[in-house]
């Protein structure tokens, strides 16, 4: 009889728990479902809290044009998310002392130029300090983007070898040439492709048998497809050459393999609690670690101070995220397959429902609302109707206004874009960047005079403003 008694408080406080579990999966799962509805986000999510997971959901769809579901199985292009277990395996290659973190990147790869390669180190490409240029910042880059024609050691040659833009250790520039760099570096060492150094390293130990590298040329069972939202609906999105990508952004994966991941990390499965430390240690001149940003939270947004650890994604058509609150044990990953959507707003309010704060649903945006506007009842009718939201404090700032009017662009509404892109310029006169998308806007509709005043006016506001100059140039011989 004692011991029944004994029992029944222990059963009413495994019932408490397991119904306050139940409620927290079911307001995580109606906030999700918030932005899915609104078209914000399209995708899968797994969070977990000290070692249970909450919820794991697919929303909206794989594949728009046959209407396949995401799914928790469903594998995404994790883009630069890529770069913390490119990191991950470096550091497992420290442990088994075949790197080390202090030697240049020309101990590894003689073929490298060596007027550079001797003066970076392995620690620098991780943490981005390296001085290395972006291989977006390469004037051919985007000629080869959707189609890389080289090979490895050529592109690397090419593309991830610019001359160093500060003295390597000074500050901190994010850099995919880096980590393409690091990539090779794996080759070099193992003696095998990046693609297979994955496997045998990280995805079979740790059983990721739904992860890959994207540029493998094979079919992806269970793949998603990548959109681009605009303002008319979904379009697929631009082709990306996944080998421009390699050790920086090539990985497929999805959000159960992402979070076997996490929980090794963070166990010490993968490599040692000292190495664990550097990891998450910032350097000195930006809060990234090795793969890594490092985010203090402050107490007044959920109640207490926390550390966020984490490494979004983005690349045409996905975005994502992989989060760690440490001192909760909360993991959050976020995959998506339309392209931006909200990964802070989906973050922090998830965070709130954990930690039991007020939060907000997904709401209509603005830029949904002015449109809809626009086709039901003209240009000047939006023009007021957004004038309106503005006296409410609800409009856009200089740059989302401007934003706006690319956004009507796109959809080929050029005579609308040219009506906002007047308004942010005669809101904000000193704006060179304001008259110079006014400018651009007037060229688009063969206007070319009006092009020509407000290219001028934007040129007079900044004089670096090449584009405003090469635009004038262009013009003249129109006129």
């Amino acid at each position: 009889m004692y011991i029944k008694l004994l029992s029944i408080p222990a059963l009413l406080l495994i019932s408490a728990f397991v119904g306050a579990t139940e409620i927290k999966t079911s307001k995580l799962d109606a906030f999700v479902e918030s932005y899915a509805e609104n078209d914000e986000f399209n995708g899968s999510v797994l969070v977990s809290y000290q070692g249970e997971v909450l919820l794991k959901k697919g929303y909206g769809y794989a594949n728009m044009e046959w209407k396949i579901p995401n799914s928790v199985d469903t594998k995404f292009r994790i883009a630069s998310t890529t770069k913390p277990l490119t990191a991950a395996l470096i550091l497992k290659l420290v442990e088994e002392e075949k790197i080390d973190l202090s030697h240049s990147i020309s101990d590894y790869l003689p073929g490298y130029r060596s007027d550079t390669g001797g003066k970076v180190t392995i620690h620098q490409l991780l943490n981005h300090t390296s001085g290395i240029p972006n291989v977006f910042s390469h004037p051919d880059f985007r000629n080869i983007e959707a189609n890389n024609p080289y090979t490895l050691n050529d592109f690397i040659s090419k593309f991830c070898s610019g001359d160093l833009t500060f003295q390597p250790g000074s500050q901190f520039s994010y850099s995919n040439a880096g980590y393409s760099i690091l990539g090779k570096v794996i080759e070099q060492v193992t003696e095998l492709s990046y693609k297979q150094a994955l496997q045998d390293y990280i995805f079979n130990p740790l059983k990721m048998h739904n992860s890959g590298d994207s540029y493998s040329g094979y079919v992806v069972p269970k793949s998603a497809k990548g959109y681009e939202k605009t303002l008319a609906g979904l379009k697929p999105a631009k082709n990306i050459d996944m080998t421009v990508t390699y050790a920086a952004g090539s990985i497929y994966s999805t959000v159960g393999d992402l979070y076997q991941f996490s929980e090794a990390l963070y166990s010490n499965q993968i490599f040692s609690e000292a190495l664990k430390k550097r990891a998450f240690t910032e350097s000195p001149h930006r809060n990234y670690g090795y793969g890594w940003l490092i985010t203090e939270l402050p107490k007044e947004k959920f109640g207490k101070k926390l550390t966020q650890i984490h490494h979004p994604g983005m690349m045409p058509g996905f975005n994502g995220d992989v989060i760690r609150i440490i001192e909760d044990d909360i993991t959050i990953i976020i995959q998506n397959n339309t392209g931006g959507a909200p990964l802070r707003a989906l973050t922090e309010g998830i965070l709130n429902i954990i930690y039991e704060r007020p939060v907000v649903f997904a709401k209509k945006q603005i830029e949904d609302e002015l449109y809809s506007k626009l086709r039901q009842d003209g240009i000047e009718a939006a023009i007021k109707s957004y004038m309106q939201l503005q006296k409410s404090n609800k409009g856009f700032s200089e740059r989302g206004l401007n934003y706006f009017g690319y956004q009507l662009m796109e959809v080929e509404e050029i005579n609308a874009a040219i009506a906002f892109f007047e308004l942010n310029a005669k809101q904000h006169p000193e704006s060179s960047n304001a008259f110079d998308s006014l400018g651009e806007a007037y060229l688009a509709n063969e206007e070319f005079k009006k092009a020509l005043i407000a290219y001028e006016k934007s040129l007079s506001l900044d004089e670096h403003n090449k584009n405003a100059s090469e635009a004038i140039d262009k013009i003249n011989e129109l006129l």
